[in-house]
C-alpha cells in the first residue's frame, strides 16, 4: 500500500512539473513591444513608422501615422504582406543572408518568408540574399521582405544574419 501511494505521490508531483515547465514557456512568450521612429513623408508632413521588436536592435514596420497618431496594424494570419525590416548594430553583423524561423504556439516551425510575392512562382523561404549595408529611417541598415503566417496566435520568430542569431520578435498574428 505505502509503494502505492509513493508512486501515485512521485506521478503527482511529475505532472504538476511538467505542467509548470509548460506555464514557464507561454510566459516566456510575450508579444513584442513597439515602438516609433520619425520620418518626413515625400509630402514633407512629419510622421512616425511603427515597428514591433527590441527598440535600438531589430524591428519591422508594422504601422504608419502623422506625428503623434501613427498605430500599429494587425497582423492577419494567411495574408501576405510587405514589411520592411530595421537594424542597428555593427558592420560585420550584418555579413550574410537575412533568415526567419517562424515558429507557433505549438513549437512547429515555418517558412514565414516569401520570395516573388504576387507572382505564380512566389514560394515561402527561410531566408533572403545577402544583407548589404543601406541606412534607412536611423536605422544602420534595412531589409524589405513579404511574410505570410498560416495561422493565428502567438508566433516567435528567430531572425539570423548569417548563422548568427541577431533577435527575436513575439508577434500575435490575428484570424483573418
Amino acid at each position: 500500500m505505502k509503494k502505492i501511494i509513493l508512486c501515485l505521490f512521485l506521478i503527482g508531483m511529475l505532472v504538476g512539473c511538467s505542467e509548470k515547465t509548460e506555464t514557464v514557456k507561454k510566459e516566456d512568450w510575450e508579444v513584442s513591444p513597439t515602438f516609433n521612429i520619425p520620418v518626413t513623408f515625400g509630402d514633407g508632413i512629419k510622421g512616425e513608422y511603427v515597428l514591433v521588436g527590441e527598440e535600438g536592435r531589430i524591428g519591422f514596420l508594422v504601422g504608419s501615422g502623422k506625428e503623434g497618431v501613427a498605430e500599429a496594424q494587425p497582423i492577419i494570419a494567411g495574408k501576405g504582406n510587405k514589411y520592411m525590416w530595421h537594424f542597428w548594430g555593427e558592420k560585420e553583423e550584418f555579413e550574410g543572408n537575412l533568415k526567419v524561423v517562424g515558429i507557433n504556439e505549438k513549437g512547429e516551425e515555418h517558412k514565414v518568408l516569401i520570395r516573388n510575392a504576387g507572382t505564380p512562382n512566389s514560394e515561402k523561404v527561410w531566408e533572403y540574399p545577402e544583407v548589404a549595408i543601406s541606412p534607412n529611417n536611423g536605422a544602420d541598415t534595412h531589409v524589405p521582405s513579404n511574410m505570410e503566417f498560416p495561422t493565428e496566435g502567438l508566433w516567435k520568430l528567430n531572425v539570423y544574419i548569417g548563422d548568427k542569431l541577431f533577435g527575436e520578435i513575439i508577434v500575435n498574428v490575428e484570424e483573418s
